[in-house]
């Protein structure tokens, strides 16, 4: 005759035998292989509220090699796209846009102008994450959305709206401008940001709503010019 305690530890091992496949071949998967160290989270605060402007420094360490291509619009060897999604905090995504940043290159950003200038709704954003996947290039565009939606080929160069896959590694640092009493009114502080585990649904939501920021109304976006971030070379400062 079974114990409670017995039940209890049947229960368990079922639960655990059919989870497990789940979590393995699941669709919520954590990319743990392609993904790590693609993926870097970081947040943003007191933008577009009268304080002084903060920055976001990108830098390609060389992760996946140490030559690249000098041609912009072009990927090649240590080349790796910077994918940055910007949301406000209550989890909207205001605006997105990728980078190409060569090998031992760094992509500066300005949080008022390059960041946070072009929201996709009207209020401009004050806080919240800003994340930042690494990639070789573009992919499909579409991100995994019907195929009638979208039926342009994979592209080469960066697209943070289509379904490209996680792969090496960038280092991303921003400032943080906070007011205090007395002088100087405001403080500086520089954090980098965090690694974490991307899930595919995760990944396939980042480019969905990329995507349908950026496209246009025929193929199923929105196409309004509004909630695209922007990529100056010019700003690495």
């Amino acid at each position: 005759m079974l114990t409670i305690k017995r039940i209890v530890l049947v229960l368990v091992a079922v639960t655990l035998t059919c989870l497990v496949p789940t979590l393995v071949f699941g669709q919520d998967s954590v990319l743990s292989v392609h993904g790590s160290g693609a993926y870097n989270v970081g947040y943003y605060l007191n933008a577009n509220m009268g304080f002084p402007d903060a920055g976001l420094h990108i830098a390609n360490p060389g992760s996946t090699g140490g030559f690249g291509s000098g041609d912009p619009s072009t990927l090649s060897g240590g080349d790796l796209c910077a994918n940055v999604y910007v949301f406000t905090a209550d989890q909207q995504m205001v605006e997105c846009c990728s980078c190409k940043i060569t090998p031992n290159g760094m992509q500066g950003f300005s949080l008022r102008d390059d960041l946070t200038s072009n929201p996709l709704t009207a209020t401009p954003p004050h806080s919240g994450a800003i994340k930042i996947v690494s990639s070789f290039g573009g992919g499909h565009r579409g991100a995994g959305l019907p195929p009638t939606v979208d039926t342009e080929t994979a592209r080469p160069s960066c697209d943070a709206g289509s379904d490209y896959w996680p792969q090496g590694r960038l280092e991303s640092w921003i400032t943080h401008v906070r007011p205090q009493t007395g002088s100087p009114a405001f403080t500086l502080t520089e954090i980098d940001f965090q690694t974490a585990q991307l899930s595919y649904s995760e990944l396939l939501k980042l480019e969905q709503q990329c995507y349908a920021i950026e496209a246009d109304p025929s193929k199923g976006g929105l196409g309004s010019g509004h909630g695209t971030c922007t990529c100056d070379p010019a700003k690495g400062t």
